[in-house]
Order: structure tokens, then sequence, then C-alpha cells
């Protein structure tokens, strides 16, 4: 178990446009119960088991989720559940985490983890929690950004250019020689061709009076609104208080305000697995079953090939045609590809049928 000054901060905010319309804004897809029946979410908090107490463990969400992810993860305490008034992104959510964490215990360390991402195995994931923990100790004004093996020229993820070791018994860290979040697809073959990148995972560790530095220092406005909101906190003007300050607070997601501007990043490689689970492609890989040239979950018959077939409803599917992804779900039926462009997509549908999103 890590000690008392360490605790796990799961961001679970987003409404996954990438996944619509498995993914809805009544029900995102970290709670969609599609891996043996357990959700994202459940995945992510069932791997800190017997390493960080359900006391210790936050979850920063939408008020939108509010019941929802109570009745899903009834074993963390309700007080312990942030809920985002709107969406600010990833800065100003953990902007908010860490001002109550820092309220708790002045020492707190933060490990911050997405509820979109499987990693495995769970051993080697606490293993190197654990380390970052200690070298947090040791190095209390540095940012642990988590790194894994770049598999391919992907520009749909943040990138580590690795730098100087730091000295550290326990296991390899270096610092982050320039961090670039989702290069283009040129940048991103360059970087894999170097080999002195990796990755990023998305799963950070900071203590948190070192991110509110850093935030102080690269989003001046923030500080000022999370002051006012941490003094309310506790006093029963918190909610009128939060939903007042917090959508003043600057948007922009922590990879792009922060991560790519500081100079105390550094990197610990985890040695694991990892499957970010955003898009319909990956989620098929994960889940679906091989079928003749095809990747299909639930219901259906394809005669073609190369295609993804999502289906989440008791209605059969059929398909006669080759590299299409086709997603069922309520009383919404998409069909496209892996090149759509689905943030632009859901735009769309949400100006012409709003109902359905």
């Amino acid at each position: 178990m890590l000690d008392d000054c360490c605790y796990a901060v799961v961001m679970a905010g987003g409404s996954g446009t990438r996944l619509w319309p498995l993914s809805r804004k009544k029900k995102p897809k970290h709670l969609l119960k599609l891996f043996d029946d357990k959700c994202l979410i459940e995945l992510t908090i069932n791997k800190l088991k017997d390493h960080i107490p359900n006391n210790r463990i936050l979850v920063l969400t939408s008020a939108n989720y509010r019941e929802l992810a109570q009745e899903t993860l009834a074993h963390i305490p309700s007080e312990n559940f942030i809920y985002e008034p709107c969406v600010r992104d990833t800065a100003s959510a953990i902007g908010l985490a860490a001002t109550i964490l820092k309220q708790r215990n002045k020492a707190a360390t933060m490990i911050m983890l997405t509820a979109d991402q499987i990693i495995e195995p769970a051993h080697e994931f606490n293993t190197a929690i654990t380390h970052a923990t200690i070298f947090l100790e040791s190095y209390p004004d540095r940012l642990i950004a988590f790194g894994v093996k770049a598999a391919s020229a992907n520009p749909l993820v943040g990138w580590q250019k690795l730098g100087e070791a730091v000295d550290f018994p326990s296991c390899q860290v270096r610092e982050i020689a320039e961090f670039t979040e989702k290069p283009d697809l040129d940048t991103a073959q360059v970087y894999l061709e170097a080999g002195n990148y990796c990755w990023n995972s998305g799963q950070f560790a900071w203590k948190a009076e070192t991110i509110l530095n850093e935030i102080a220092t690269h989003l001046p406005e923030a500080p000022p609104l999370l002051k006012q909101i941490g003094e309310a906190w506790n006093t029963p003007s918190r909610d009128s208080i939060l939903n007042d300050l917090f959508p003043k607070m600057p948007t922009g997601s922590i990879d792009y305000k922060i991560m790519q501007k500081t100079h105390k990043a550094c990197s610990l490689f985890l040695p694991c697995t990892w499957e970010d689970m955003g898009t319909h492609v990956a989620l098929a890989d994960k889940i679906g079953i091989k079928q003749e040239g095809n990747i299909v979950s639930g219901k259906a018959i394809v005669t073609g090939t190369g295609n993804q077939i999502l289906n989440n409803t008791d209605f059969s599917v059929v398909v006669a045609h080759d590299n299409l992804t086709v997603v069922v779900s309520d009383n919404t039926l998409y069909i496209g590809d892996a090149n759509t462009d689905m943030k632009a997509l859901v735009e769309c549908v949400g100006k012409k049928a709003p109902e359905i999103l």
C-alpha cells in the first residue's frame, strides 16, 4: 500500500465523441459496460487494489454523470467525486483536483489516471506508480509523464523526446527534452525513426503543490479562481461558487497548456501494453471477434472484408460491403470508415439531430 500522501485521481469527464453513437452525452464511453460487464473506469480503479485504498481515490467527472458515476463506483466515498459543472478540459480540471487535494494533505502526491485506456499487466503498472511516488519525494518540483513504447507513427497521441537520465536508483527516469501533443503524421514518422522518442501514455504523477505552481506560471488567470473555489469547498456555498467560477476557468488540455511548456517534465517508462479505447477500430480490436477478415462484436452477418462491426443491440446487422465501420446502439445506426472525422461528424449531427447525441 502506498503511503498516506499518495492519491489517485481518475479523469473521466469526456463524453467520448470518437466512440459515438456507442458513447452518448448521458452515458459516455468510460461508463459503458463493454468489458465482461465492466466499464473502463472500473478496470482503471480495479488496477489500484491493494495499492491505493478507496478513500484515497478521487474521480474527476462531469456533473452530468453524477448519479451514474456514483452508482457504478459505489465503493468510492461520495465526497471523493469532483463534479465539473462544464467542460474546460484537463488543465483546469486537474487544477481543481489539486486545489481540493492540497486542502486534505499539503504534501499530496497525485497519480493522474485516464479512464479510457487499458494498461496491463496491473502489477507492472503499480510498480511504476510506486517508483514515481518515491521519485517525487526526492524531486518534488518535477512532473512525471509515464511513457510507453512507440509502436507506430501515431499522430493521435503525445510524444516525448527523451533527454538526460536523472539520478534515481529504483528505475530509469529521463528528462523530457521536448513534449509534442498530437504531431502531424510526417512529424510522428520522424519521431518514430529517430529512436529517442516514446508515446505519452496520458498518465501523470506530481505533487499537488507543484502542478498548481505550474498552472500559475502558464495559466495565470486560473489561480485566483481556484483559490476562491478552494476556500468555499467545505462550506455550504461550495456548489454555487463552483458553478459560478469554474466556467470562467481557462480552456485547454494539460498536454498543450502545461506539458509542452514546462521545463520540469520527466519520463518514467511503463513496461506495459497500452491501448487507447478512443476509436471504433481500437474498441473493436479489443472486444470483437475476428471473422473471415472482419472484426465483429454483437449479432452480425458479414459478407465483405475489412469491416469493424460494433452492435450493442439485439438487432441483427447484415453488412455486404468492404472496409466499413458499422456501429448500432439504441436508436442510432452509424456507417463510416476508419478515416471518418468523428468530431466533425458529431458537430454536424448536433446541429441537425441533437436528440441522438
